[in-house]
């Protein structure tokens, strides 16, 4: 078995979209903020849209293959950096993004704007999606996809930022370092948990 990590590119983003859907299929975030009808296959075509126009441009999303097949994909954000404007529309993107999440829209925007407001003011490196294929978790793949984009925090001595909404993954970015910032449970505690973790620079 060839495991290898490296930078995502244009070829990858079909697949890399797939992880992704099939990843967050049953994730608390994506039940309350997508559409549950084709629930996976939504989640598949808006990562594909966030790959393809945002991850990619901003040039810091890596994936981790077997045997040359990605298994896992991680996209961070500077958000220092200017990233290249979309080949598409904000307009036309936003449009797509509504369609896709479909009955869940008012509700994703809403939790949108919500956990915005606890995002720091600085510059630091953001984590805009994390995945592993189902059937390859527990293999170390995440940990290896994410160690790119944590190198490059350290190397510009940035902070790490991301949120979660499952307190497994609470466990597993804790053992990279991160550490609870705050948590609480969104849409005056209706929606799902929200954990909003930060890594110090090393």
């Amino acid at each position: 078995m060839r495991i290898e990590s490296r930078a995502m590119v244009a070829a990858d983003i079909d697949r890399a979209a797939e992880v992704l859907g099939l990843a967050f299929g049953d994730y608390a975030w994506t039940r309350w903020v997508v559409d549950e009808r084709d629930h996976i296959a939504r989640i598949t075509r808006l990562q594909q849209l966030f790959l393809l126009h945002f991850a990619l441009p901003h040039g810091s999303a890596c994936v981790t293959t077997i045997d040359g097949t990605v298994e896992s994909v991680a996209s961070w954000i500077d958000t220092g950096a200017t990233a290249p404007e979309p080949t598409t529309s904000m307009s036309a993107l936003a449009e797509q993004f509504a369609e896709l999440e479909g009955n869940r829209h008012q509700a994703s925007q809403a939790a949108d704007a919500e956990y915005h407001l606890w995002r720091p003011a600085e510059r630091h490196l953001y984590l805009a999606t994390m995945g592993t294929s189902p059937s390859h978790q527990r293999m170390g793949l995440g940990a290896r996809t994410l160690q790119p984009g944590l190198d490059l925090a350290d190397r510009h001595q940035l902070s790490a930022y991301l949120e979660t909404s499952s307190e497994s993954n609470v466990d597993f970015y804790s053992a990279l370092g991160f550490e609870i910032v705050r948590h609480w449970r969104i849409a005056d505690g209706v929606g799902p948990d929200l954990w909003l973790m930060r890594r110090a620079p090393r």
